[in-house]
C-alpha cells in the first residue's frame, strides 16, 4: 500500500509540511485543533490491526495549520511515524484543509493489479520492436501509489497538496505521470471528478488522462462502469481557458448480472504515458493503441471478487505439530516527559477508546464519510 517501496519515489520530494507554520500558535490551540488527535488515533489503531473493516474513502476536515499539527504529533512517535508513511496511504488537499485516508479493499486492490499488467503487458509487447515507439515504451512504468504531489496557486511558498493515486505509469523524463487510474466504491464516486480535475490542471495537464472504475455501483447490482478525464483547450472571449472534459461518462462494461457488456473497454494512446511535447518528440508519429476490452475488464473483476470471497478455503502451508513461533519481543514505548505532549497522549487515548466504541457522534463530529 505504501507509496515509499516504489523506486520512483526516490525522485519524488520528500514529505514535509504543505502549510507554513505560524510562529506563534493561537491560544485556542487545544480547541481549534479536534481533528488530529482523532487522525493519530485512527492511524495507531490501524498499526495495532484494528479498523479492519474502516471505511476504504474516509474524510477529515483540518482547520488552517491543523496539518503541520497532524505531523507534529506523528513525528514525536517515531515507530507511527515511519508506519504512516510507509503503510497508509492517504490524500491531502491544501486548499480545502481536507485529509482523505484511503484504505481499499482486498478487491479493490486485486482488481487494479490485473488491470495495471493488462497495460503493462501491451507495454512490453511495444517494447519488443525497434523504432521509437519501442524506444518511449522502455521508459514508461507501472507506479501504482507512488506519491505526487502539486503546489497551490495563490498560497504560502512551498504549500502543497498531496495524492497517492490507486495507479499510476510514470515516463522516465516526466516530472508527474501519464496515466492515472482511480477505482471508485461508495464513498468516494462522487469525489472523481473533483480528483480528474486536479489531476490535470495542477499538473499543467502534463497527466494527459484520469480512468475510473467504478466497481460498486449499488446494492443488489453487480454492474460496474467506466470513466475517462482528459484536457481540452477552449479559446473565450476572455482568453484560452484549459478545462476537463470527461470524456467517457459512467460507460457500463459489466451489467447488472456480472456479465461483461460490449462495451469497447478502456482505449489508451501510447501518447498518453507522458505529457504532450515529450510523447510528441519521442514517439514521432508512431503512436499505437492500448486495449482492456470489457471481456478483460469483467474478469478480472470477476476473479478479484472470488479471490476474497474464497479466502477462508483456499490452500496454505502447515508446520508440524509441537513447532513453536517465536516473534520479536516488543520495544517499550519511551516515556514522555513534556506536560503537553502528555496531554496530546491523553487526548489520542480518548478518541481511540471512541472510536473502539464504535460511537456514532465521533463519525459524525470527526471525519465524514462520502456515503453519507
Amino acid at each position: 500500500m505504501s507509496s515509499l517501496h516504489n523506486p520512483l519515489k526516490e525522485n519524488i520530494t520528500p514529505p514535509s509540511s504543505f502549510i507554513s507554520t505560524p510562529l506563534t500558535p493561537p491560544p485556542t490551540h487545544d480547541k481549534a485543533f479536534t481533528q488530529a488527535p482523532r487522525i493519530v488515533a485512527l492511524f495507531k489503531g490501524i498499526q495495532a490491526g484494528r479498523h479492519v473493516k474502516q471505511h476504504p474513502w474516509t474524510e477529515f476536515q483540518l482547520a488552517k495549520g491543523e496539518y503541520d499539527e497532524l505531523e507534529h504529533r506523528l513525528r514525536r512517535d517515531e515507530s507511527l511515524f515511519g508506519f504512516v508513511k510507509d503503510k497508509i496511504r492517504y490524500d491531502y488537499d491544501a486548499r480545502r484543509y481536507r485529509l482523505v485516508v484511503r484504505m481499499p479493499s482486498g478487491i479493490h486492490e486485486t482488481f487494479l493489479a490485473r488491470v495495471e499488467d493488462a497495460i503493462y503487458s501491451q507495454l512490453k509487447l511495444i517494447r519488443e520492436g525497434s523504432n521509437s515507439a519501442a524506444i518511449f515504451a522502455h521508459k514508461v512504468h507501472p507506479a501504482r501509489s507512488t506519491e505526487i504531489r502539486f503546489p497551490v496557486d495563490d498560497a504560502p511558498p512551498n504549500t502543497e497538496s498531496k495524492h497517492e493515486p490507486d495507479s499510476s505509469f510514470w515516463h522516465d523524463d516526466a516530472q508527474f505521470p501519464g496515466v492515472i487510474i482511480e477505482v471508485a466504491y461508495s464513498q468516494k464516486r462522487k469525489d472523481l471528478g473533483r480528483l480528474a480535475e486536479e489531476y490535470l490542471l495542477d499538473s499543467d495537464a502534463s497527466v494527459q488522462v484520469v480512468v475510473g472504475l467504478d466497481i460498486e455501483y449499488g446494492k443488489g447490482s453487480r454492474k460496474a462502469t467506466l470513466s475517462t478525464w482528459r484536457t481540452n483547450l477552449f479559446h473565450t472571449a476572455d482568453g484560452d481557458e484549459l478545462r476537463v472534459v470527461e470524456e467517457v461518462v459512467d460507460e457500463i462494461f459489466r451489467d447488472d448480472q456480472g456479465n461483461p457488456t460490449d462495451h469497447p473497454g478502456l482505449r489508451l494512446r501510447l501518447s498518453d504515458f507522458a505529457y504532450q511535447e515529450l510523447a510528441h518528440n519521442e514517439i514521432r508519429g508512431q503512436d499505437q493503441e492500448l486495449v482492456v476490452s470489457a471481456q478483460q475488464l469483467c474478469q478480472y473483476l470477476t476473479a478479484a471478487e472470488s479471490k476474497v470471497q474464497q479466502a477462508g478455503s483456499l490452500g496454505k502451508h502447515s508446520i508440524a505439530p509441537g513447532v513453536k513461533k517465536r516473534k520479536r519481543s516488543e520495544t517499550p514505548p519511551e516515556e514522555i516527559a513534556s506536560g503537553d505532549e502528555a496531554r496530546y497522549i491523553k487526548q489520542e487515548e480518548r478518541a481511540a477508546k471512541r472510536m473502539a466504541d464504535e460511537d456514532p457522534d465521533f463519525e459524525d463530529t470527526s471525519s465524514k464519510s462520502l456515503s453519507e
